[in-house]
């Protein structure tokens, strides 16, 4: 049960791609459930912090979310600021894919972006 609470956001991503390929789910839903998937890998998913610490190392810690960093203060930032920073990007990914955590938040946030914009375009097409 303790892991359950600890990955709920990759069962949302399991169910988002059931429902593309069921058909069984309506566009408005899986908009709601690939937003929910995607801010989970952003700010949720367990992940290693990866920050570089002043040795110039990754930061082994446990962190929360692929955007946030660990409990170390000055860590806390240093990925989002990446993020902000076209020039530091390839460093953010060199980092995220550095572990199985931070490889499979990446690709879930990914697909449930990808998975909520195709949605929203279903549904545009849909009303017009």
């Amino acid at each position: 049960m303790k892991s359950l609470r600890k990955y709920w956001g990759y069962v949302v991503a399991i169910v988002v791609v059931y429902g593309w390929f069921s058909g069984s789910l309506g566009p408005n839903i899986l908009v709601v459930l690939s937003a929910i998937a995607f801010l989970y890998s952003l700010f949720q998913a367990p992940v290693w912090c990866c920050a570089e610490t002043r040795k110039e190392e990754f930061c082994r810690n446990n962190a929360s979310g692929i955007l946030m960093g660990c409990w170390i203060r000055e860590h806390r930032w240093q990925k989002l600021k990446w993020f902000v920073r076209k020039s530091a990007w390839g460093q953010l990914i060199k980092r995220l894919l550095s572990g199985f955590n931070g490889i499979a938040a990446s690709f879930s946030a990914v697909g449930a972006l990808v998975s909520a914009g195709a949605a929203v375009i279903t549904l545009m097409v849909k009303t017009v």
